[in-house]
This record gives C-alpha cells, sequence and structure tokens, in this order.
C-alpha cells in the first residue's frame, strides 16, 4: 500500500512545476511546492497516526490526494488549502488537523495547547467576516461582531451566499476535524466567517463581500452584504447576557475557579483546561472539595468550555470523589458537559463515568470516549502551514466503544433564548436536582432508549461494596410494567430484557417479557 502511494505521488510531482499554471490566480507557491506540501501531509498522516482509516478508506483517501495533486494548476492557493484541509479532515479526528491560517485567528476558533505559527507568507492568511456565530438547537444566530456591525448581534442567519444556512453547514462540514456532529457544530460556525473558505466551497461568487440573510430580534428579516475586516486590531463586541455575569463567564483569565452559592447549598467548580495554573490542579481539587465537605454542599464541575490538557491531572478529581461518600452518591455530584468538551476532558468524563456516580447534565461531548490524540505538530516546508496528527489511541473503558459522544444523563439543549438572556438552564437543573434513585435514572435512561447508561446503573449497583448484594430485579419489573401500562411495549421489554440479563432465573422477569411476545401460530 505504501508502495502505491509513493509511485501515485512521484507520477504527480512529475507533471511540471511552473509557477502559476493558471492565469485566473495568482499564487504564491509554484506547482512543485504546493504539490510537495500536499504529498508530505498525506504521508505524515499515513506515518503517524494509529489508524487513520477508521472512518473512511485508503482508497477513498487516495482518490481525493490524487484529485488534488492533479487539480493544483488549476487552483488558487487558498483553494489548494481548502482541498488540503478537505483531505486531512477525511481522517474525522479532532485533533488530526490543518490549521487554516487565518488574519485574526485572535478572533477564531482555536483548541490546540501549545499555539499555531503564521504562515510562511501573508497572502496564505484567510481573511474574516466581521461577525462570528453559533448553532443553536433552535438554528444559526450572530454572537458577536465589530463594532460597527454590533446590531447584528442576536439575529438568526437563513442563508449564506445565497445558499439556505441548512446548505451552507452541510458544505463546510466537509472543512471540520470532527468527531461528532457536535464539534462539527461547532467547528462549521467558525468556518463561515472566512470569506475566502466560503468561495472555495462554492459558497458565494466573491472574495469581497457575502450576503447573509437574517432574521432580527424583532422577526424582521433582511439580507445585508458583508465584507472582511480589514488587517490590524479589531473592536471586538459580544452578546450582552443580561443583568447578571453567568459563573461560567466569571474570572475567564482563571482556567479553574470555584465559589459557594447557599441559594441551592452547592459548590461550582469550573474547569476550563486540564492543567496546572498559578496553583496545581490537584491542590485546587482538594481545597475545593474540602470546602463541599465543610459545607455539606452538592459539587456541580463544569467541563463546557474544556479542551482538554494533560490527563494524567484528571486523576486527583477522580480519587477524591471515589473515597467521599457523601458526594460520590447518585444526585450530589453533577458534570456538566458539551460541545467543547474535548479532549483530556473527555478522558476525565471517562473516569468519572466508570469509577463514579456523578450525572452528567447538558449537551453531549465534542469527543468521542474512545478517541486518537496526542498529536505530533508539523510544519509545512513550504508553505509553512501546521499539521497536527496524532500518534496515540485512547480507548475508552468499554470495550468496543463506538458510541459518539458521552451522552448526558439529563439532557438540556443550548437554546438560542437562552443565551441572549444570560441563562444557563443546564446549571440551574443541576442546581435543583436533588438525591436521584436507581429507579428514577433507569426510568430516565429507558425513555431515551439509552442503553449505555441502563448497563452503567446495573453494572455500578452489582460491583459497588455498598449495593453489590442489592436485589433490583423488582425495580425493572415494576418499570416494564409501567411501560406497558401505558402501552409503550418496546420500552417494557428492554426494561424486562434488561433485568433478565442481571437476573437471568428470575420467574416474574420471565413471564413478563414472554407474554409481550406474539403466540406462536406454527408459520415461518
Amino acid at each position: 500500500m505504501k508502495e502505491t502511494f509513493l509511485v501515485l505521488v512521484c507520477a504527480f510531482l512529475s507533471l511540471g512545476s511552473g509557477t502559476v499554471a493558471s492565469e485566473t490566480h495568482a499564487r504564491t507557491l509554484d506547482d512543485a511546492s504546493w504539490r510537495a506540501d500536499v504529498t508530505s501531509t498525506a504521508q505524515a498522516i499515513r506515518d503517524n497516526h494509529p489508524r487513520p482509516f477508521r472512518t473512511t478508506t485508503a482508497e477513498a483517501f487516495d482518490l481525493k490526494l490524487e484529485g488534488l495533486l492533479r487539480d493544483v494548476p488549476n487552483l488558487s492557493d487558498k483553494a489548494i488549502i481548502i482541498r488540503l484541509v478537505e483531505l486531512v479532515a477525511m481522517i474525522d479526528d479532532g485533533h488530526t488537523r490543518l490549521a487554516i491560517p487565518r488574519q485574526h485567528p485572535e478572533i477564531g476558533l482555536e483548541f490546540g495547547h501549545t499555539a499555531t505559527a503564521p504562515p510562511n507568507f501573508p497572502a496564505l492568511e484567510f481573511r474574516q467576516l466581521p461577525l462570528a456565530f453559533e448553532k443553536f438547537a433552535d438554528g444559526v444566530f450572530v454572537v458577536a461582531a465589530s463594532a460597527a456591525q454590533s446590531n447584528l448581534i442576536g439575529a438568526r442567519v437563513t442563508s449564506i451566499g445565497g445558499k439556505p444556512i441548512t446548505e451552507a453547514l452541510t458544505a463546510v462540514a466537509a472543512i471540520t476535524f470532527a468527531e461528532n456532529v457536535q464539534l462539527e457544530a461547532l467547528m462549521g460556525v467558525d468556518r463561515l466567517s472566512l470569506i475566502e473558505a466560503l468561495v472555495a466551497l462554492g459558497i458565494g461568487d466573491s472574495g469581497e463581500a457575502i450576503s447573509i440573510g437574517l432574521v432580527d430580534r424583532n422577526g424582521a428579516s433582511k439580507t445585508v452584504s458583508v465584507g472582511a475586516l480589514p488587517p490590524g486590531p479589531v473592536e471586538w463586541t459580544g452578546a450582552s447576557t443580561g443583568k447578571h455575569t453567568l459563573l461560567r463567564l466569571k474570572k475567564p483569565q482563571d482556567i479553574f475557579w470555584s465559589q459557594y452559592v447557599a441559594n441551592g447549598n452547592y459548590l461550582y467548580m469550573r474547569i476550563d483546561e486540564i492543567a496546572d495554573g498559578e496553583i496545581l490542579l490537584a491542590e485546587f481539587v482538594t481545597k475545593t472539595l474540602e470546602m463541599a465537605d465543610r459545607m455539606g454542599a452538592r459539587l456541580i464541575i463544569d467541563l463546557r468550555n474544556n479542551y482538554g490538557g494533560s490527563a494524567d491531572l484528571n486523576q486527583t478529581l477522580v480519587k477524591s470523589i471515589i473515597r467521599n461518600d457523601r458526594l460520590n452518591q447518585y444526585g450530589r455530584t453533577f458534570v456538566l458537559t458539551g460541545r467543547r468538551t474535548f479532549s483530556a476532558a473527555q478522558m476525565l468524563v471517562n473516569d468519572l463515568e466508570r469509577y463514579t456516580r456523578a450525572l452528567f447534565v447538558g449537551e453531549p461531548t465534542g469527543s468521542r470516549p474512545d478517541h486518537f490524540g496526542d498529536p505530533k505538530k508539523i510544519r509545512l516546508e513550504h508553505s509553512g502551514l501546521t499539521l497536527r496528527v496524532s500518534r496515540l489511541h485512547w480507548s475508552s473503558y468499554v470495550a468496543f466503544d463506538d458510541r459518539d459522544a458521552t451522552y448526558p444523563d439529563f439532557p438540556v439543549p443550548c437554546m438560542s433564548v437562552d443565551f441572549f438572556a444570560g441563562e444557563d438552564p443546564a446549571l440551574n437543573l443541576a442546581a435543583t436536582l436533588s438525591a436521584t434513585s436507581l429507579k428514577a435514572l433507569l426510568r430516565n435512561a429507558l425513555k431515551r432508549g439509552d442503553i449505555h447508561q441502563l448497563s452503567r446503573y446495573t453494572l455500578d449497583a452489582r460491583r459497588s461494596p455498598d449495593t453489590y448484594q442489592s436485589d433490583f430485579s423488582d425495580t425493572l419489573l415494576d418499570l416494564g410494567d409501567e411501560f406497558r401500562a401505558r402501552h409503550d411495549m418496546e420500552t417494557a421489554g428492554l426494561a424486562y430484557e434488561v433485568g433478565l440479563f442481571f437476573y437471568p432465573e428470575d420467574e416474574g422477569l420471565k413471564a413478563a417479557l414472554g407474554s409481550l411476545k406474539p403466540p406462536h401460530d406454527g408459520r415461518h
């Protein structure tokens, strides 16, 4: 396979090395330089990634590579970059990515833990629209803008470049390095703000301005033509979030922070990076949990803005909760998750899910529980673009774990109305949830059809020192009967089947499941 790949590359490198093969595209790099960078990108993925073709095939990857090498003479520099980004994005790995160089990197989405250097030539940097977008459960909205465009903040986006917003999102998905739809949504709206990326993807036909269809906060529809920001400093305005500052937005300079909230008797712990700050993360965790115990408070851990860090530092928090009999109970410790919960933060979620009775509230995570990471950073020789390629496979604790995310025990979608009103429904829900019984958790998981959480709750009950002798066959029988009384036979059957998995000889469960099956009439 490697020999075939090298033959393919050599064949295309022999096609010529003219400085500009098309008069319609002013180019910074010649064909040979671009082909060399494209080739080294593909080879770096093959050489470093543990399993580059988990979700695609080597044949499909080579076909896209072949097409890009062939088309180089007819493409602009930025069109080549976008095509190269598409190639890397085929790996479907959030850690394997080619950074799109930007004139205004301070505005764009960046979740690397080391700085991304600018390219070798400023002409390769993509220009930025004066708008930032966010995808909520109820649509895509403008959430920040330059001072001159701040009147557009709060508007819902209906189209961009003449395409309905759903089509635009589908197009930019090709240049997201996303493991799941959560991360794809986060990265996709970021790509919508890069005017030349849109044009390269067939969204709009001008590199000077893009038409954007909007519905403003009064319900009025309009279309605006928006050009790129000029180089240099930008006066940037974010959305107003009401009269009070949300806990998750306080002290943004601190990578971790905590506060006791008397109204609700909980201790809020926000961790935005798995790293040591001015004090050690282990020291912060230890002191925070000691305070929670002094106050008799519940613990709410916010990982919604945590792109990861060093997973080795997760151990203090996980072990501290395991050892704390008061906090390690359903309804005493909650973890807030979302699309920005990624990498080492996902590994923290994995450990909390496996070893503790912490419950998860919010959105699904932005990473697969079973994922790749620890990328090698590579600077492409001719363009100076930054490529990162995963080198390690981090498996979750579930054998053959094919989940695309960790799904919360208590789902809370992100809605635009809450964002612009400065409300935090996920935190509000966690703050009001009290001690939660195993039966209530099983009931909710059955309603969602969440097989994984059903397994998690029941396995925890069977293996934990305080509950391993408990018989919960009657609990699952009662739940099955509840759903049966509502004429939800499918969910009732699932409850009985889960019960029989743990209690295969239980006559009540056998009879209940058997009565759901249609009588055998001898036909095949």
